[in-house]
C-alpha cells in the first residue's frame, strides 16, 4: 500500500519506520505523490493539510486518511464517509501533554509572570500592580470534559481548588462524578470560573462559543485558557476583555487563522501566546504519530485475512 505523507516534518519518523516495517511504501515527496496520485491508498496528515473534497478527488484509489492528532477540523469527514474512506486519528495520545500545558499556563497567568518579566527586562523591579494570586481556593471551569479535561481536573485538584465545574453534553452524571467534576450548564461554568479552560473540538456549534456575551458574564479578573482550537474563541472580543480588565489575562495556544495571530493580542499585557505547542512534546509527538500508523497496520492486516 502506498502512503503519502503530506507533512513529513510534522510527523515523528518512528511512524514511517513502523509502516515500512510492515510492507507499506511511504512517500514524503509532494512531486512524486502527484506523479503517482493514482496509486496512493492512504494519506498521512497532521494539522495544516486541508483534506477537502477537491484534495480527495486527486487520489482516486484512496482508502484511508490518517491524522496525527485528535481534531478533525482540517478533514472533510462527510466527504470521506461518502467516498468510503476510513479516517484514523489519535484520540488521547497527546492528552497528558495538553493537560500539563494548561497547568503551566494557569500558574503563569495567575502569577502574572509575563507582566513581571516585562518589568524586569525593562530594568524595573516587581510591581504590586501585578501581584499574582494562587490556584488554591479557586474555581476551575472546564468546557469539555473528555480526555484532556479530565486530566486537567485531576492535575489541578492537587492544588486545593475550591471546586471544579464542567460542561459536556456527552458525559453522564456518573462520568462527571468519577472525574471529580460537578456537572453544570455552560452559562454557570462560564459565570463561576476563576480559571476557564476550553477543551472542545471546532465544529459549527462551537465556533465563537466564547465571545462578547460570555466574556461579560465571566467573573471580573478571571483567566481564560484555550488549548483546544482557535475558532472556539472570538479573539477580538477576548482582546477587548483583557484590555478593559474584565479578564486578568489569557493563555492561547491556538488561533483562528494559524499561523497568523490577531495583532491586538500580540502586545497585550497578561496574554500568554504560544504557537500550538500544547501537545508538542517529544512523548506526545511520537505517540500521536504512531497511533494512527498502528491502526492502519491493523486494519490493513484484517482486510487481508
Amino acid at each position: 500500500m502506498l502512503v503519502y505523507v503530506t507533512e513529513p516534518n510534522e510527523i515523528d519518523s518512528a511512524a514511517f519506520a513502523l509502516l515500512r516495517e510492515h510492507g507499506f511504501e511511504v512517500l514524503e515527496s509532494e512531486d512524486e505523490a502527484h506523479t503517482r496520485a493514482g496509486e496512493v491508498e492512504a494519506l498521512f496528515v497532521r494539522t495544516y493539510t486541508q483534506v477537502t473534497r477537491e484534495f480527495l478527488a486527486a487520489y482516486p484509489k484512496l482508502r484511508y486518511v490518517l491524522r496525527a492528532g485528535v481534531g478533525l477540523d482540517n478533514i472533510d469527514t462527510a466527504e470521506c464517509k461518502a467516498r468510503g474512506i476510513v479516517v484514523i486519528n489519535s484520540p488521547g495520545a497527546n492528552a497528558n501533554a495538553v493537560a500539563e500545558y494548561v497547568v503551566a499556563t494557569a500558574l503563569v497567568g495567575l502569577r502574572k509572570m509575563p507582566q513581571q518579566e516585562a518589568l524586569l527586562r525593562s530594568g524595573q523591579w516587581r510591581n504590586r500592580e501585578y501581584m499574582g494570586s494562587e490556584i488554591k481556593n479557586k474555581t476551575l471551569g472546564l468546557v469539555g470534559c473528555g480526555n484532556v479535561g479530565k486530566l486537567v481536573a485531576q492535575k489541578l485538584s492537587s492544588f486545593g481548588l475550591k471546586e471544579i465545574v464542567g460542561y459536556d453534553p456527552y458525559l453522564t452524571e456518573a462520568q462527571f462524578a468519577d472525574a471529580g467534576i460537578r456537572k453544570a450548564e455552560l452559562a454557570e461554568v462560564i459565570a463561576s470560573a476563576d480559571i476557564l479552560s476550553l477543551h472542545v473540538p471546532l465544529v459549527p456549534e462551537t465556533r465563537h462559543l466564547i465571545g462578547i456575551k460570555e466574556f461579560a458574564a465571566m467573573k471580573r479578573g478571571a483567566l481564560l485558557i484555550n488549548a483546544a482550537r482557535g475558532g472556539v474563541v472570538d479573539e477580538s472580543a477576548l482582546a477587548e476583555a483583557v484590555a478593559s480588565g474584565q479578564l486578568s489575562g489569557a493563555a492561547l495556544d491556538v488561533f483562528e487563522t494559524e499561523p497568523h495571530v490577531l495583532p491586538e493580542l500580540l502586545n497585550l499585557p497578561g496574554v500568554v501566546l504560544t504557537p500550538h505547542i500544547g501537545g508538542y512534546t517529544y512523548e506526545a509527538d511520537r505517540e500521536v504519530s504512531l497511533a494512527p500508523a498502528r491502526e492502519l497496520v491493523r486494519l490493513a492486516s484484517d482486510s487481508v485475512v
